[in-house]
C-alpha cells in the first residue's frame, strides 16, 4: 500500500502539523452507557512542502468525546512528523502506533489523534496522486448500502416519539434499514423490547431493523436479549458487551440467531484478530477514526475477509465511506441523520445524502472526497 514508491512524489516532506477543536450546543441524548450532550469535531490539518494540504478530524457522530485534550497530542506527534513523508501513511501508523506503545500506551485518546493524522495523510496522498481514497484503498463498490442510525433516549421522547422518528428515516430519508438503542438499566428488558417491538411496527416487516446496546450489557442479559430480538427479525445485535470480553462473544454469538456486531471501539488489529479468533462477531463495525486510519482499518477489513466476516463501519460517514466502499465486503455504511445532529446539515461539503433507495454513491472527487465547512465551523471554534 506504499504509493510512494515508483517515482511518485518520492521526496514529499510535511512541514506543519495543526489542530482545531470546535464545539456547539445541542440537546441531550443517551445510550445504554452514556449521555451525550454538546456536539465536538477536531480538525487536523497536515502541510507540506509540495503545497499539498490533507485534512482529517475526530468527531461529526452522536459521540461526545473530550476533544480539547487531543491537541496536545498532536503537538507531541508534528515534532515526530517534521520531514516525513506523508505519502508513507503506513509507516507513519505503524511508527507512531504499535512501536510506540512503550511511550504512549496500546490505545486511547494518542491512536485517535493518530487516526486524524492518518486520514490527513491519506488526503494528501489521494490529492497528490490526483484520485480518490477509495479507489486507492480498492474502489470495489460505486454505491453501498446505507442504515440510519438513531433511536436514542431522550428526555421526554418515549415510544410515539421513537416511532414517529424511524417513520420519517423511512419515509423521507429513503431508508432501508435503522437502528435504535437498547441497554439503559432504568429501561431494563422489558421496557426495552417495547421500543423494539414499537419500531417493528411502525417500519413493517420490510426494512432491517439493528439494535445497539454500546457494550451496556453483561453476557446473561445478553442472551436474553437475543431470543426477545429473533421475535422481531432483528437483523443485528450490535454491541452487546465490554469489548474485550472476547469468550464471551463468543459464547453470544454460538447461542444466537441474530447476528452479532462489534468493534466501534477496536484500537487495534490484535484486538480483531482475537475477538474472531474466539468467533465472537459475525459484522465488524470498524471505525477509521478510532483504529489509527485506514491502513489499519483495510488491513483488518482483509483479514476478515478471509473468515467470511462482513464489515459495517460505525462512525462519521463521510470518512468511513471510502473504507466502506473500498471493499468487496463492505456491507453497511452507517448514517447520522440530522435529528441526532442538526449542524450535520451544513457540516460537511458536499452533503452526503441517501439516494431513493437508501444507498449512497461516492464523490468523484480526490483525496478522501469530503470538506469540512469552515465557514460554519469557525464560528464554534474553541479558543
Amino acid at each position: 500500500m506504499d504509493l510512494a514508491v515508483g517515482g511518485v512524489h518520492p521526496d514529499m516532506q510535511i512541514t506543519d502539523v495543526r489542530s482545531e477543536v470546535f464545539e456547539w450546543e445541542r440537546a441531550g441524548i443517551w445510550n445504554g452507557g452514556h449521555f451525550y450532550g454538546p456536539g465536538r469535531l477536531h480538525k487536523v490539518t497536515v502541510e507540506t512542502d509540495e503545497g499539498i494540504v490533507g485534512y482529517g478530524w475526530n468527531g461529526g457522530t452522536a459521540a461526545e468525546r473530550p476533544l480539547t485534550v487531543f491537541p496536545p497530542f498532536v503537538s507531541y506527534f508534528r515534532e515526530l512528523l517534521i520531514g516525513r513523508d506523508p505519502m508513507d501513511t503506513s509507516g507513519i501508523s505503524e511508527d507512531l502506533g504499535e512501536k510506540h506503545i512503550k511511550i504512549l500506551g496500546p490505545a486511547g485518546v494518542n491512536t485517535q489523534v493518530l487516526a486524524a493524522i492518518n486520514i490527513a495523510c491519506w488526503d494528501i496522498k489521494g490529492k497528490a496522486l490526483e484520485t480518490s481514497v477509495h479507489k486507492l484503498l480498492g474502489g470495489a463498490q460505486q454505491r453501498v448500502r446505507t442504515y440510519i442510525a438513531g433511536g436514542y433516549y431522550a428526555e421526554g421522547k418515549g415510544l410515539q416519539e421513537l416511532q414517529d422518528e424511524v417513520r420519517f428515516n423511512v419515509e423521507e430519508m429513503h431508508a432501508g434499514a435503522v437502528k435504535i438503542k437498547i441497554g439503559d438499566p432504568n429501561e431494563g428488558v422489558i421496557g426495552d423490547m417495547r421500543r423494539v417491538e414499537a419500531v417493528r411496527d411502525a417500519i413493517g416487516d420490510d426494512v432491517v431493523l439493528m439494535v445497539d446496546a454500546n457494550c451496556a450489557l453483561d453476557l446473561q442479559t445478553s442472551l436474553t436479549f437475543v431470543q426477545e430480538l429473533e421475535k422481531y427479525g432483528v437483523y443485528w445485535f450490535e454491541e452487546p458487551l465490554p469489548i474485550h470480553r472476547y469468550r464471551d462473544h463468543g459464547t453470544l454469538k454460538r447461542a444466537s440467531n441474530v447476528k452479532i456486531a462489534t468493534g466501534e471501539n477496536g484500537y487495534h488489529f490484535a484486538h480483531f484478530e482475537t475477538l474472531l479468533d474466539h468467533d465472537g462477531a459475525d459484522i465488524l463495525n470498524v471505525d477509521v477514526t478510532i483504529c489509527p486510519g485506514y491502513d489499519v482499518a483495510k488491513n483488518i477489513a482483509d483479514f476478515a475477509l478471509g473468515r467470511d466476516i462482513s464489515i459495517a463501519p460505525h462512525g462519521c460517514q463521510e470518512l468511513q465511506l471510502p473504507f466502506t466502499a473500498a471493499i468487496p465486503h463492505g456491507e453497511f455504511l452507517e448514517y447520522y441523520p440530522v435529528a441526532v445532529d442538526p449542524l450535520r446539515a451544513e457540516m460537511f461539503l458536499p452533503r452526503l445524502v441517501p439516494d431513493s433507495d437508501g444507498y449512497v454513491t461516492v464523490p468523484d472527487r480526490s483525496g478522501i472526497g469530503f470538506e469540512l465547512n469552515m465557514d460554519l465551523l469557525d464560528r464554534y471554534r474553541v479558543k
